[in-house]
This record gives C-alpha cells, sequence and structure tokens, in this order.
C-alpha cells in the first residue's frame, strides 16, 4: 500500500491511499464468501453458490460495493497510522470510483488535522494552592462540626433568640385567603435555618413563651409555589415553649464521646491528622490543576469547534451510558441534581472546552520544550494498555495501526510527558494559613 499525504490551506489535509491489486482481489473473494454464506439459494449450499449465481441475486455492484467499503475503511485507517497525522472527525472521500478486479486502487480523503498550536511562554510556571497542611481554624471548624453533632436542647424562660427553637402553633393566610396546610399546631422551629423567609423569624424573636406574634411579607419569587410569588402573607403565631442549643463543653468528656479518646489534646491531634491526610491526598489534584489553568492561559491560536463538538458528543455518550449501567433513568437523575437537559448540555461542552485547551497547550509545551516520542515509548504504552502481556501487546499493536489510532497513542504520551515536565518544574506556593 501506498500512502501520501498533502497539506491544504486551513488546518486541512489530502490523503492519497494506493491499494495494490492483490489486496483488492482478496477484498472481492471476502465479500463474495460473506455474501454467499448468508443467500440462501435453491440447488446450492451456504457460501458454495459461484460468483454468477451471486451476482444474480444482489448485483455485482453490491458485492463490488461492500468489498470497496471494506478496502476504504481498513486502508485509510493504516495510511493515518503510517504517516502519523492526527485529524479531527470524520474524513471526506467524496465520489469514489468503484473498484475493478485485478487493477490497483486508489482514492484520496480530506480531513482536518489537529492543530498544532503555541505558547506565549513556556517556562516559570507558578502557582498557588491552598496549603497542605490543616490550618488550626479548619481543626476549631471540624471540631465545631462534631460539636453540633452533640448538642442538647433546653427549656428557658427567656424570650425566643435568633438561634433558638421554639415549639410554635401558627395560622397562615395568603392575601386574606386560608390555604391546605395553613394551620400548624405545636410545631419545633428552628430560627436562623433559613426554612422561613426572614420576616417570619423576625417577627418571633423576642416573644416569650406563652406569648403570640405576628409575621406578614410578600411571599418571595423562589417559593417552591408558583402560584403564591408576590402575594401577601400572613402568620398569626403562638409561642408555647423556648429552646435553646447547649453545646458541649471542649474538656476530655468531649474527646471520650465524640472520638474515644481519653483527652481533649488527643481528640484534637487526631482531627488535624485526618484533615491533614486528606489535604495530602488532594493536593497533587490541586497543583496539576492549577498548572494547567496557568499553562491553557499561555495558549495561543483558535481552538476548533469541531474537536470542542466532537469531545462533548463523546462526554454525553459516556454520560447516558454511565447511567444506563446504574439502572438510572436520564430524567429521573437530572431531577435528582435539580437541572435540564440543556443546562447538562452546556455544562458538558464546557468541561468538552476545557479538556480540548488543556490537551492543545500540553501538545504546544511538548514541542516547545523538544521532547520527543520513541518508539520504546510506544511500545511500553501498548504494553501497559495490553495488561503486560507480551502476545496480547503485539496483536492490539496491529489492531492500533489498522485503526489508524497509533497517532492517538503517541498523543497520550506527550500529554502524560509534557505533564510531567509541568509538575516537576512549575514553583508552588502554598498559601498563608489564617
Amino acid at each position: 500500500m501506498q500512502t501520501s499525504v498533502e497539506r491544504l490551506e486551513d488546518g486541512r489535509a489530502k490523503i492519497t491511499v494506493t491499494v495494490p491489486a492483490a489486496d483488492v482481489d482478496k477484498a472481492i473473494a471476502d465479500a463474495y464468501a460473506a455474501i454467499g454464506a448468508k443467500l440462501r439459494i435453491p440447488g446450492f449450499r451456504p457460501g458454495k453458490a459461484p460468483r454468477p449465481v451471486i451476482d444474480t441475486h444482489v448485483g455485482r455492484e453490491a458485492v463490488l460495493a461492500d468489498a470497496q467499503d471494506d478496502i476504504v475503511s481498513d486502508s485509510y485507517g493504516r495510511a493515518v497510522s503510517r504517516e502519523d497525522i492526527r485529524t479531527v472527525g470524520r474524513p471526506d472521500v467524496g465520489e469514489l470510483d468503484m473498484i475493478e478486479p485485478g487493477s490497483d486502487y486508489t482514492y484520496t480523503a480530506e480531513v482536518t488535522l489537529r492543530p498544532e498550536l503555541t505558547l506565549s511562554s513556556a517556562d516559570a510556571f507558578t502557582v498557588t494552592v491552598p496549603a497542605q497542611k490543616a490550618s488550626d481554624r479548619e481543626v476549631d471548624a471540624q471540631i465545631e462540626h462534631v460539636r453540633e453533632r452533640f448538642a442538647t436542647l433546653e427549656s428557658v424562660d427567656a424570650p425566643v433568640g435568633e438561634d433558638d427553637f421554639a415549639l410554635i402553633s401558627f395560622v397562615g393566610t395568603v392575601d386574606g385567603e386560608a390555604y391546605e396546610g395553613n394551620v400548624v399546631d405545636k410545631y419545633m422551629y428552628e430560627l436562623g435555618r433559613g426554612m422561613m423567609p426572614p420576616e417570619f423569624d423576625a417577627a418571633l424573636v423576642g416573644t416569650a413563651p406563652g406569648g403570640s406574634a405576628v409575621a406578614e411579607f410578600e411571599i418571595p419569587e423562589t417559593t417552591s409555589n408558583e402560584e403564591f410569588a408576590g402575594k401577601q402573607a400572613r402568620f398569626e403565631i403562638e409561642v408555647h415553649e423556648v429552646k435553646t442549643k447547649v453545646l458541649p463543653d471542649l474538656d476530655d468528656e468531649f474527646a471520650a464521646t465524640a472520638g474515644g479518646f481519653d483527652t481533649f489534646d488527643e481528640y484534637r491531634a487526631d482531627v488535624r491528622e485526618k484533615l491533614d491526610s486528606a489535604k495530602a491526598t488532594g493536593h497533587a489534584r490541586e497543583v496539576e490543576g492549577a498548572v494547567l489553568t496557568e499553562l491553557v492561559g499561555r495558549l495561543d491560536g483558535d481552538v476548533p469547534e469541531e474537536m470542542v463538538d466532537i469531545r462533548a458528543a463523546s462526554m454525553m455518550r459516556e454520560f447516558f451510558e454511565n447511567l444506563e449501567q446504574r439502572g438510572i433513568a436520564p430524567q429521573e437523575y437530572l431531577q435528582m441534581i435539580g437541572t435540564s437537559p440543556e443546562q447538562l448540555q452546556t455544562d458538558l461542552r464546557e468541561q468538552a472546552d476545557r479538556h480540548v485547551r488543556e490537551e492543545l497547550a500540553l501538545e504546544a509545551l511538548f514541542v516547545a520544550q523538544g521532547m520527543s516520542v520513541s518508539e520504546s515509548d510506544l511500545a511500553d504504552t501498548v504494553r501497559e494498555i495490553a495488561g503486560e502481556d507480551a502476545e496480547a501487546a503485539e496483536e492490539l499493536g496491529k489492531d492500533l495501526e489498522r485503526n489508524g489510532a497509533l497517532p492517538l497513542v503517541r498523543e497520550q504520551i506527550m500529554h502524560r510527558k509534557a505533564l510531567k515536565w509541568l509538575m516537576d518544574n512549575a514553583e508552588v506556593i502554598e498559601e498563608e494559613q489564617l
């Protein structure tokens, strides 16, 4: 097989492929065999009908068309691998001439090439990321979160405070009219949680047990009941009891209850250790995200919309396949996360755009730093994909070459090498702890 590539304008290329006559004849023979095996012709066993009989039943051009499809599909992938070009989208082969037995077959395909962009600068990367160790404030916040879980409620003979609990009954109206569920009797209500509009809480504050209050306000547009939005609400409230939250002391007893430790110092040290471990786990991801953002910011050139569209479509397919494997209906999932199909599509396209820009930026860095992909790198990666099985790796290599996927493997190696260089050479500054 002979191949050549002609670079065209607008980032496209024309690939010319010549398939030798012997391969053409083999493809034709395979097509006749495949079609003949499916036909049920009286007087002939499956797969034994001669070509003239098959031509009579399905037509010679139909058989040659099948053979031609196989030839183009197989040879195009191998041509892409042989020329080591990275393409975007499907090739345009135009109107193909029909193959002829005993003759070489030449065709051309035009395709968009993956752009080779540049960087405004390829060195001196500096990023700032959150500290790898937990601050005293973070430790205190975590302990306070646990402390809240062990809080108790105690009745007090005092007016309702801003963070108190109140046992209340109320009657509500909307524009002076009762509504379903407008009467509530003895409900323990926690102030400051946003369960009701601020005016409701404000009316309660300062009301003593046994007292009453009235809350009036315009129902906001954010209400879950759209027909009430913008109307006037009125609540006549009775306060039966006031309870305040009592937090446990931060002492050895709390340490024993919360974590089974003998002393509070031991408990605090354990909280810090766990936070440090969690931060360390995410630190590498923080650094990688920061350096990639810095790198993408230096990318010069236009990113083809076609690349983003293809990546977004791929991500959408993976998303739905994942839901199918988990037995979740797409509409059900969207309702669970509170988003619309349109917003999901927008979000995935934004992610696709970011991923494409990161890859192109890594490729630009790879070139700028003079890196290369050796045949050894390629062989090692194929063997790694094949699970370190030498025989499987050999077959995989042939499949990758036939499918035109070897340039994609080289691309992955480029990304990996460039990202390693970036992680090794970027100056990482940790934010000061408060």
